[in-house]
């Protein structure tokens, strides 16, 4: 039995190619086999925004669907700067998973399964191993933004079958193979051109895509499902800007005599333009001047278009509109029921957080250090619901007292919000029991 599982083991050292000890090539920078290192192609920006029309976004979608995505994820990034709403709700969006702790915990039933406290070993070397890595915070964040991107991609630097660095790749790197579209390809310095496969490199690559849509990998995410409010949202504000220009304005109006040289004509039209700046100016007794006031009637004819772009983009990326959008549309009360919508959510973007990590992060690093048959940990986020401290502390005390429930100690400091003591901190005794 130890023989097979040796054999295993050692199968599945095999297919980590890089992870093996004496086969890991060195990248540049001297660190492992880092091929993702910067270049400056990942600066380049070509601002697709400027002069954007409805067909110029339908082409940039049509390459992105053919494989060639870099316009459109130039254009998402450019909408994040230029939209402030569509910043807020990403942000809120992405930052309530980001902002919760991150854990390891033992699989279900590893504990029993794995002799010698072998369960609990797992889950503290790949805690241990991911706290040291320096870009370990920056690659969750980069993996978060697949929420509206669609798709995010690290690189696993592994030296002698450990996991020394994860670095984001810039999506300025990825393509889909064009003879084999299924198939993605990430650009690297060597390969400037062709890029290499991912799928050529098991455990090189985590690769998070949180609603995947088989054979198209640049179709998903919330920021493409946006690109339609943000072209109806940037058109209609440019041209409220103009008409605000004009509309706010009185016309100036100046009359000359018949048969005025064309000298004059031109001087009396640089001193009108002059008006809108100066405010001051000489004319002739001849010239008359007037001021047309701009009718103030019907002056916000884009504000409705607005307002319905930005309630729609919010209801696409929290569910709902009330926690952002009180005003006369509803009351707290209705704004919290909708905030445990975003709740709802949060849960799933944890859920798909955690898939693609224990599958392209913790397998591979249990694998390499423990064998095949260690159980892989899994990976979750801290989610502590929003409920009521006294609600809950006296359903602990039934649960615990009347129902004999085991309830566990870090879960309940967590829970109340109350930090767990050291084991040399003074505590504060509470009555004894009755």
């Amino acid at each position: 039995m130890l023989k097979q599982t040796g054999q295993r083991a050692a199968q599945f050292l095999q297919r980590l190619g890089s992870l093996l000890a004496g086969q890991a090539p060195t990248g540049r920078n001297g660190r492992g086999s880092q091929i993702i290192v910067p270049r400056r192609e990942d600066s380049f920006h070509s601002h697709p925004s400027v002069g954007l029309t409805p067909s110029k976004v339908l082409a940039f979608l049509h390459a992105a669907d053919a494989g060639s995505p870099q316009m459109q994820f130039e254009l998402f990034n450019e909408m994040l700067q230029k939209w402030p709403r569509l910043a807020a709700v990403e942000n809120t969006r992405r930052l309530a998973l980001t902002g919760l702790d991150w854990e390891i915990t033992a699989a279900d039933g590893s504990a029993e399964s794995q002799a010698g406290g072998q369960a609990d070993e797992v889950v503290e070397y790949c805690r241990a191993s991911l706290a040291a890595l320096g870009r370990f915070r920056d690659t969750l964040d980069h993996l978060a933004n697949a929420m509206g991107y669609g798709i995010s991609v690290a690189e696993l630097v592994w030296d002698n079958g450990r996991l020394v660095d994860v670095v984001p790749v810039p999506y300025s790197r990825l393509f889909a193979d064009p003879n084999e579209p299924w198939r993605l390809r990430v650009l690297t310095e060597e390969q400037p051109s062709n890029g290499v496969a991912l799928d050529e490199q098991p455990f090189k690559w985590a690769v998070h895509k949180p609603r995947p849509r088989p054979g198209r990998h640049f179709e998903a995410g919330l920021l493409r499902a946006s690109v339609l409010l943000y072209v109806a949202q940037n058109l209609s504000f440019k041209d409220w800007l103009i008409f605000s220009q004009i509309a706010g304005m009185p016309v100036r109006v100046a009359k000359f005599e018949p048969g005025t040289p064309e000298s004059d004509k031109t001087q009396l039209l640089k001193m009108l333009e002059s008006l809108g700046t100066d405010a001051v100016a000489v004319f002739s007794k001849n010239v008359e001047l007037q001021f047309i006031e701009a009718s103030r009637t019907g002056d916000r004819p884009y504000l409705p278009l607005q307002d319905y772009c930005n309630t729609e983009v919010t209801i696409l990326w929290l569910g709902q509109s009330l926690t952002t959008d009180i005003g006369d549309k509803g009351s707290r009360a209705a704004a919290e029921v909708h905030d445990r919508v975003r709740e709802d959510l949060l849960v799933d973007d944890i859920a798909d957080e955690g898939q693609t990590l224990v599958r392209d992060l913790l397998t591979p690093m249990v694998r390499a250090r423990f064998g095949a048959e260690a159980a892989v940990p899994r990976f979750g986020r801290s989610l502590i619901q929003s409920v009521d401290t006294k609600v809950l502390a006296d359903t602990l005390a039934v649960a615990i007292n009347d129902l004999g429930l085991a309830v566990p100690k870090r879960w309940v400091h967590r829970s109340l919000g109350i930090p767990e003591p050291d084991a040399r901190e003074p505590v504060l005794a509470g009555r004894a029991p009755r």
